[in-house]
Formats: C-alpha cells, sequence, structure tokens
C-alpha cells in the first residue's frame, strides 16, 4: 500500500470542544479504499464490509494514553462512489474512534493545472453529486470545494463544454448569503451547529447572548465526516 503524507483539513477554527492543547490526533489506521468492494489496511485487503473488525481490532492493539484522540484516515480512489463512502464511514464510527480524516486521492495529488482525464472524472462526480442533493442537504468539504474551483478555472474551452457545467449554488459561485441578526437563525434541531466569531468557536448560549443582533452567514460543510452548519457571525 502507498502511503501519503496526509494533513488534517479542517476550517481555520479554533475546535475547543475535539482537541484541547494536551491531546494528540493518534492515527490508528491510514484506509485506502480501493473500489467500491474492497479495502487496503496495513498491507491488508479485505471486503469493504469488514472493515468494522478491523478497525476494532488495531484499535484494540493500539496503545493509546488517556489524552489521546484516535483517528482514521481515508484515501479514497476515483471510481469509489458516494454510497461506498458512507458505510465505511457508517462502519468506522461503530467504534471509538473520534475522527475520522477523508482525502481523495486524486484531489490529493492535484497539482492545480494539469486537467487530465482523471481530474475530470473526479471533477464529473462531485458535480454530479452535489447535483442529485436537495439545496438543503448539499453540504461540501473545503478541499473538494477548492479543487471543483481550481479544475473549473483551468480547463479548456472544449473540456467545459464536455463536462459537467459548474453550478451556479457553489459557494464560490454563489456568495452564501447574508442573514441581517443572529436571533433570526432558526434551528434544526436534527442538525449540528458550530458558530464561530473571528474564527473562535462559541457555544449556543454565549453567541445569542452576546452577538444576536449582529449579521451571520450560515455555511454548510462536512467536519470530521459529519454535515455541520457553520454559523459564522460578522460585523457589519
Amino acid at each position: 500500500m502507498k502511503y501519503y503524507i496526509l494533513a488534517f483539513l479542517f476550517l481555520n477554527i479554533n475546535f475547543k470542544s475535539i482537541a484541547q492543547d494536551n491531546n494528540k490526533i493518534e492515527i490508528i489506521a491510514i484506509i485506502e479504499i480501493l473500489n467500491d468492494s474492497y479495502a487496503v489496511i496495513d498491507t491488508d485487503t479485505i471486503p469493504l464490509n469488514s472493515t468494522l473488525k478491523k478497525v476494532s481490532q488495531l484499535f484494540n492493539e493500539s496503545n493509546l494514553k488517556q489524552n489521546d484522540i484516535p483517528s482514521i484516515t481515508l484515501v479514497v480512489n476515483p471510481s469509489v462512489s458516494e454510497n461506498s463512502i458512507e458505510n465505511i464511514k457508517y462502519q468506522i464510527r461503530s467504534t471509538p474512534i473520534q475522527l475520522i480524516n477523508l482525502q481523495r486521492k486524486i484531489i490529493t495529488n492535484y497539482d492545480g493545472i494539469e486537467i487530465n482525464q482523471n481530474v475530470l472524472d473526479q471533477y464529473n462526480s462531485l458535480i454530479s453529486y452535489w447535483n442529485d442533493l436537495q439545496p438543503e442537504d448539499r453540504f461540501y468539504r473545503d478541499n473538494d470545494l477548492k479543487f471543483v474551483e481550481s479544475v473549473a478555472l483551468n480547463m479548456t474551452m472544449d473540456q467545459r463544454i464536455r463536462n459537467e457545467k459548474l453550478p451556479g449554488y457553489l459557494p464560490f459561485v454563489k456568495e452564501e448569503s447574508k442573514t441581517s441578526h443572529l436571533s433570526m437563525l432558526d434551528e434544526d434541531p436534527r442538525q449540528a451547529y458550530i458558530y464561530v466569531y473571528k474564527n473562535d468557536t462559541l457555544d449556543k448560549d454565549t453567541a445569542h447572548s452576546n452577538y444576536n443582533d449582529i449579521p451571520y452567514v450560515l455555511k454548510r460543510r462536512i467536519l470530521n465526516e459529519e454535515n455541520v452548519n457553520v454559523i459564522e457571525l460578522i460585523e457589519d
């Protein structure tokens, strides 16, 4: 299995609720999802549905300290469907793993310039997936957005014609709307929310107590492979 130097990609937010200064993120395993049927974990090729058993075994064999945060890195090949990604994430969430870091191989290796067919296939796959979702169900990974934006900017005219059209709803195409007062936010109790002010996270009570009358922008993002509504509080 080829190993990659992978960085954890989060929004520029202080995630105090996830990791304190004395905590250490410990990678339990790097899992390469080969296709919709198989994955590679520590050089072992296993059926995708056996991920739970293998991850549980590796977690039990790990020598974690009290403050360590167990994590898994997923390296995804371009042919892997979103359903298979969700399947393996579901299995991992049945274990004590606290963080999941997903890296699409094409996006990780993309140099921001060369647009080959593999890059286009990944570009088309992401846009097609987003187009199939209802607007309220569209949540984005920041690195996916940056990849699609870069590809769109560097494609030739012929490539633009032959591939998926860039949707007008993407955050870098159409600016996410600003609401005039935080007091107007109607939270869905079934969804997760993070409040952010000047790159610091706030708890809900603090946000509403101190900033109820200032504007906010709602950004739907995928953080730690969970759908999260990021409420970015802004000054006029």
